[in-house]
Order: structure tokens, then sequence, then C-alpha cells
């Protein structure tokens, strides 16, 4: 399965919030994941807002010939307001679709991915950065793309600015402002059609 495919699947919805339980019912369903743990570990938040980690458990069930089950941990920051713990969470349930060249194995590509992800516009080089770089910063948009449908914009869109605002329609979708007044903006339009196209 494919963030595009998923993508497309969520657009279609008409109620909001999106619970990021519903994404990871989609993966488990089609068989790209068992298991999904969240914690909330004292991070910073300025730096470091969230963090996958997935693994194959072997031993379970207690058999030494038994299934292997895809595990993945998920990590947000607890100082994050409950709008960026939704953002933060989706997001990195996507990362398990990463195809393996955007993942970070060692601890010094992990170390380097945190140095470049925090670097403000102007110093990003998306040319060097690498996938696990460029994967995060997609990423985010992937998952605003997911917790905000298209369908839900566009039935949004007669009513903005004007009946709704940006801070009601981010109270409606759960999601940071911010991000809202960009996917109620005419600029979403051409960066949904890319993030959603196979």
């Amino acid at each position: 399965m494919s963030i595009a495919t998923l993508i497309q699947k969520f657009s279609a919805l008409e109620k909001v919030p999106v619970d990021v339980n519903d994404v990871i019912a989609e993966l488990r369903t089609r068989g790209i994941v068992d298991e999904v743990y969240f914690f909330e570990p004292e991070l910073n938040s300025y730096r470091l807002k969230g963090q996958l980690v997935h693994y194959e458990k072997w031993d379970y069930p207690a058999s030494e010939n038994g299934p292997i089950v895809r595990c993945a941990d998920i990590y947000y920051a607890r100082d994050l307001p409950r709008d960026w713990q939704r953002l933060v969470s989706c997001k990195e349930v996507l990362h398990i679709l990463d195809p393996s060249g955007c993942l970070a194995r060692t601890e010094d590509e992990v170390k380097t991915l945190f140095e470049k992800i925090s670097l403000p516009p102007d110093m990003q080089d998306p040319l060097n950065d690498g996938g696990a770089v460029n994967s995060d910063r997609v990423a985010l948009f992937q998952a605003v793309a997911i917790l905000f449908p298209y369908t839900v914009r566009n039935l949004l869109m007669p009513h903005f600015p004007g009946t709704f605002t940006v801070q009601d329609i981010a109270r409606m979708v759960d999601l940071p402002p911010r991000f809202v007044s960009f996917v109620m903006s005419s600029s979403w339009e051409v960066m949904h059609r890319i993030l959603s196209e196979d």
C-alpha cells in the first residue's frame, strides 16, 4: 500500500476529526503492521516532536516457529498540544510505509536526521539531505492530507472565510491552525494532487 492510496481513501471522508486509530486499522487490514504502541516521553519538542521505531517481534506467541508480529512504537512529545500530538502521531504512523531507502537505521543516521530536520528552510538542501530527511518533511503534509479529508475541505470552502474562520476549522479537524490555513488556500489543491498521485 502506498501513502498516496491511503490519502485517496481518507480524502472521501466527510466526518471529522479523523481518528489516527482509523489509519492504523487500515494498515492492519492490509497486513502492513500488527501492533502499534504510543508513548509520551519528555522530548525537546522544539527539536523533535515525534519518532517511529519499528521492529519485528519474534517471541510472540511463545513458539519458535510462531508468526512474526510486526510492531511499531510511536513516540510523541508529551508537552505538545493535542492537535500537534494527533498530527505527529499520524505522521509517524505513515513512516511505517516508508521504503527502506528512507529509513534511518544506525545511530549516526538518526543523529543526522535530527540535525537536518530541525534546520530552517533556507538551510535545507533536498537534493543532498537524503531519503530519510526528505521523507520526514513530506510526511507532515501527507498526515495533514489524511487528517483533513479533501471532501471536508470542499464542503467548507463556500463558507470560508465568513461563516468559519481558520480557528473554527482547526477545532473541527483538531489540527494546528497553520496547517488548516494552508489546506484552505488555493496552494493546497496542487499539493493534495501531488500527494495523492500513485
